[in-house]
């Protein structure tokens, strides 16, 4: 009778990192504007689910988002079960550093097992510089890291490319492609419009810079700087999930040369532990098993006392040191944050710098800043108005935001939630600096009694008195939404341009007299 055929953990979990792979890319590709104001539940759930991102919300003023990230503390829990299952099965940029691993090949001296200690370290100052009131935890966040680099660098290159090879197949007349693939990818895979980011370029280095490290060590960011690793690692210390022999078999050594957490070779430590279950399919004898055990031993974390308080104390002395700094909204007037952005400080400590809402908005208004919000802004969604706007009836950006650093807003609220303010430049602008007439901020500002007005005057031009309209901004009416000064016609800096004046998260900062025009 033929023995029970075991199965195959190996390509199990390669078709469930590509199945997860898959499944988010969808979801990301569905964060976009189909024609409705309202976007799928499910478009957010990679975030739902990153305990990073919990740990963000939970040290930032305010109440935890509990209907939010209740499934990343399921996460948290799940991983207290049974171990570090996230990191081989489900988080994609792991799937991506294994795939690309493959192509650009991979180190194979092994780097010291002390280098694990880096990651714990980060965790903690990132903690600590958190609770001090500065956080950066999205800068490391993998999972902030992949959406941000398809969100800033990769979609906007696959729309370009696609919208490309359809201009020539209609060109060429190829009707099956032309009529029913293009009207596909439109609907289902491709942007509203073609995607255009600052930071794009840096965003891939950076990217790239982590695929590389695979040629250092396999999986080198994950088992050196990921501190959502050192999260889940922390949590898998008592996990019931029990290895079989717990060390190498001296006799063999395959799974120690295989083993993709490195985790074998040495003294095992579950926490370290990705779960892939590679060793059980290599294994020649069919000795190495896992099962789940009450009596499964807890693993040590190689961090020492020193190793804790100068982690914590870099934390401690690196979130004063951003802090002194001058506050960016009062510095820099362009600093325009989108609709339902809470206050500045507390929107610093709640965004995890995702992209979520910069790949949803329709206007193309949102960018990552570089150094527009201070030292600790990096990355953060910024209202540039010379290049897009923010459409008047759209919600999308609150929806998708995971954090509660953008607050959801129904459309009629939204519509009244003022980001800024329009501010004519008289030096600049046609019918003050030319005696040209220009109808275009008046025409395009969509608030229903129009936030810009013209005052007709008669003025001397060549000896003649001619009667010229000259557009004046009504304060008390106008949003920031920035159409204006995207529709300018005027190349280069716009002749009006929205300043963070009288924002509704900062009503305090609103100056209550005067006026522009």
């Amino acid at each position: 009778m033929n023995a029970k055929r075991r199965i195959d953990w190996h390509r199990l979990r390669q078709a469930t990192q590509i199945a997860c792979l898959l499944g988010f890319l969808w979801l990301f590709l569905q964060t976009e504007y189909r024609d409705a104001d309202q976007l799928p539940y499910p478009v957010s759930l990679l975030f739902r689910i990153d305990p990073l991102a919990a740990v963000a919300d939970a040290l930032a003023p305010g109440p935890f988002s509990w209907e939010v990230l209740w499934p990343a503390l399921l996460l948290l829990g799940l991983t207290v079960l049974f171990g570090r299952f996230f990191c081989g099965w489900i988080c994609p940029l792991g799937t991506t550093l294994d795939g690309f691993g493959k192509v650009t090949g991979r180190g194979h001296t092994a780097v010291r097992p002390a280098w694990r200690r880096f990651k714990y370290l980060l965790l903690i100052s990132l903690v600590v510089a958190a609770l001090f009131g500065v956080q950066q935890i999205g800068l490391f966040d993998p999972l902030s890291i992949f959406l941000r680099t398809l969100t800033l660098t990769v979609y906007p290159v696959w729309n370009l490319l696609l919208n490309k090879l359809f201009d020539v197949a209609y060109t060429v007349e190829l009707p099956l492609i032309n009529e029913t693939l293009f009207l596909f990818f439109r609907d289902n895979l491709m942007a509203f419009h073609q995607p255009i980011f600052t930071l794009a370029l840096f965003t891939l280095l950076i990217f790239v810079g982590i695929i590389l490290l695979e040629k250092v060590e396999r999986r080198f960011w994950c088992k050196n700087v990921c501190p959502l690793g050192a999260l889940l690692g922390l949590c898998s210390k008592y996990a019931l999930i029990e290895r079989r022999p717990d060390a190498v078999c001296s006799d063999c050594q395959r799974c120690a040369t295989e083993c993709r957490s490195g985790v074998v070779a040495g003294t095992y430590r579950k926490q370290e532990c990705f779960l892939c279950l590679d060793c059980a399919g290599f294994c020649p004898h069919e000795r190495v098993t896992f099962r789940v055990s009450a009596n499964s031993p807890p693993t040590s974390i190689d961090l020492t006392r020193r190793h804790l308080v100068g982690a914590a104390a870099c934390g401690a002395l690196i979130a004063p040191t951003m802090l002194i700094s001058p506050a960016q909204a009062k510095v820099n007037p362009y600093l325009i944050r989108p609709p339902g952005a809470v206050a500045e400080e507390e929107f610093l400590r709640r965004c995890i710098r995702c992209g979520e809402c910069m790949k949803v908005c329709i206007g193309g208004a949102l960018h990552p800043a570089l150094a527009e919000a201070g030292v600790s802004g990096l990355w953060t969604p910024l209202l540039v108005a010379r290049l897009g706007y923010c459409e008047y009836n759209c919600t999308l950006c609150g929806q998708v935001c995971p954090t509660g650093a953008i607050r959801e807003l129904k459309v009629e609220p939204k519509r009244k939630e003022v980001i800024g303010l329009a501010v004519i430049d008289r030096n600049s602008c046609l019918p003050f600096a030319r005696n040209e007439e220009c109808l275009v901020c008046e025409e395009h500002c969509p608030t229903p009694k129009k936030a810009i007005i013209f005052e007709q005057r008669q003025i001397p031009v060549d000896g003649e008195m001619m009667s010229f309209k000259f557009p004046q901004v009504v304060k008390n009416l106008c949003i920031g939404c920035g159409i204006c000064e995207t529709k300018c016609p005027l190349q280069g800096r716009s002749a009006i341009r929205v300043v963070n004046e009288g924002e509704s998260r900062q009503q305090q900062n609103e100056l209550t007299t005067g006026g522009y025009g």
